[in-house]
């Protein structure tokens, strides 16, 4: 894009008084980000840049003039003709075939912050999320977040930008063009001479640039405007706010006993066998293993994914079924990972896929192939289950709630815990503390205090164990499983490890464990300890209930 000029030269202008710059960046088939508003903060500078949308008949009236359309849009309003009143809601000009996209709406109100506001079946198309700064994001197909809206603020102004391509797969779904107008002045010392004049116009743009000095000093204006183009893009190809091209990696399935090598193929889905279909291929319900790491990523943030040892899942837009063999290797069915698993999830399962070994899960064959039920032996579920009933048990005897509301990062955290996707000691150390918050930090003293025999002035535990041995109970069986998991936490994951950590891990015979074997073993004898204070307490206050509550 290129000024012709009829008048005058930019030559000697200083650079920030110079067009070139900006007009070399127009681009009407960005890829990276789209500035749509920019406002001066300061009074300082004297430029803006604002934006519309137009359908394919507007972009010829919005290229017929270099000045900005105003219009309506952005601003409600009532106009009265004779007797008729009118109500222009703000949201389209028929004159000036515009639509609204983006707006700074300020407030009468002096000290309130001007609200930032888009088009409404923009954010919607993309399910947007807002972020405290103002700025917005959405979740790709694979659950992920993909930027939308980016606020910058500088000394001078405020710029706000979107993601160009999403905006562009917004525009052609919506059939519709971005106009971006652009208006900057720059003053000078002195007036240029001879008086300059220039213009570019093209199929997407239109701009002028000119100096004046009359009634003010001397000054250069580029005012003008550019389109943003739609994306290519087939009608089904924008039932989805993002790209839905797939790809299906080649997975290790078995390994060639003659050489060694490994069987690898495709997890296309059309491309299996299956019961009722021989394609001379590879069975649909093939297994695939992969290292317990591959789940790291998604344990990492129980906010947006939940981990089972039978399955994960995304925010409800995607799950598949999983399993562990003996060996703890994650497994899963070649067809699933083709079917159920986001594409752009697949390159990250196959760099974690290894070679069968160590035989399947033999609960998930039962439940899933032979449709038999199985009893659960995850023990994060035991532990949830005891919790709540430990709850419940001691909240009847104190007679009111043992347990604080929890904070809603905490419960995110807690119902987070997995199993280890590793032996490192960090990553025990996490679980250990999140489980020891759970289960004893949220506890509630002065609830526990009203416990029978429990010490008016003592401390959380201890109020456990002045109740259970008030009432005749096992203090070792029933109270020490939870000393063992304080212990830890302060001995060596809340605080710099000491001796009282090895001690503590000798006594309870976990210190020929591995850290994630010793956790696991932990979660199991905290829910046994939580379940034996639940039939405890159930006992004090109904004795007939404590049997069948000892059978859950």
């Amino acid at each position: 894009m290129a000024l012709t000029y009829s008048s005058g030269s930019g030559d000697g202008l200083p650079e920030d008084a110079r067009p070139e710059l900006y007009l070399a960046g127009i681009d009407p088939v960005p890829i990276g980000w789209v500035t749509v508003l920019q406002e001066v903060t300061n009074g300082k500078r004297d430029v803006g840049i604002s934006s519309y949308l137009t359908s394919f008949v507007g972009r010829e009236h919005a290229l017929s003039k270099f000045s900005w359309i105003h219009g309506g849009i952005g601003k409600a309003g009532v106009s009265q003709f004779g007797d008729r009143v009118v109500f222009d809601d703000g949201l389209t000009d028929t004159f000036e075939r515009a639509e609204f996209f983006v707006h700074r709406r300020r407030h009468q109100q002096p000290g309130i912050e001007p609200t930032i506001e888009f088009a409404h079946s923009f954010l919607w198309y993309f399910s947007a999320v807002p972020r405290p700064d103002g700025s917005w994001y959405h979740l790709d197909d694979a659950g992920r977040d993909e930027e939308l809206v980016r606020i910058s603020r500088s000394d001078t102004d405020l710029r706000i930008e979107v993601a160009a391509l999403p905006l562009r797969r917004y525009l052609a779904v919506r059939e519709r063009f971005l106009v971006v107008q652009y208006d900057r002045v720059t003053h000078l010392d002195s007036a240029p001479s001879p008086r300059i004049k220039a213009a570019d116009r093209t199929e997407v743009s239109i701009f002028e640039f000119h100096s004046g000095h009359e009634g003010s000093p001397a000054f250069v204006r580029l005012c003008g405007k550019h389109l943003v183009l739609p994306i290519d893009a087939k009608p089904a190809d924008l039932g989805y706010p993002y790209p839905t091209t797939e790809s299906y990696p080649e997975f290790t399935i078995g390994t060639d006993p003659g050489t060694g090598l490994p069987v690898t193929f495709t997890c296309d889905p059309d491309r299996l066998s299956d019961y009722f279909t021989d394609l001379g291929t590879p069975h649909y319900l093939t297994r695939v293993f992969f290292r317990r790491e591959v789940l790291r990523r998604y344990t990492s943030e129980p906010s947006r994914y939940q981990v089972s040892p039978s399955r994960l899942s995304c925010l409800g837009l995607w799950g598949i079924s999983i399993g562990r063999n003996g060996e703890g290797l994650v497994e899963a069915f070649l067809g699933d990972l083709g079917r159920d698993l986001p594409s752009a999830e697949r390159a990250h399962w196959l760099s974690f896929n290894v070679a069968p070994r160590g035989g399947v899960d033999e609960d998930r064959h039962r439940r899933e192939i032979l449709g038999q039920w199985t009893p659960t032996t995850d023990p994060l579920w035991r532990l949830a289950q005891a919790r709540e009933r430990f709850s419940t048990a001691l909240s009847a005897l104190a007679g009111q709630p043992v347990y604080r509301a929890w904070n809603a990062a905490d419960r995110i955290a807690f119902e987070g815990l997995h199993l280890p996707t590793s032996s490192e000691q960090s990553e025990a150390d996490n679980q250990i503390l999140t489980l020891a918050k759970g289960v004893i930090d949220y506890l509630d003293t002065r609830a526990l205090r009203a416990l029978p025999g429990a010490d008016p002035a003592a401390a959380t535990i201890n109020c456990i164990d002045g109740w259970v041995k008030h009432t005749g109970g096992d203090t070792d069986m029933l109270v020490g499983p939870l000393r063992l998991l304080q212990g830890l936490r302060s001995t060596g994951v809340a605080h710099p490890r000491s001796s009282n950590w090895t001690a503590a891990l000798t006594r309870a015979d976990l210190h020929t464990l591995r850290p994630d074997e010793q956790f696991v073993r932990l979660v199991t004898s905290t829910a046994d300890a939580l379940d034996a204070l639940a039939i405890h307490a159930q006992a004090q206050s109904d004795p007939d209930g404590a049997g069948a509550l000892a059978d859950q």
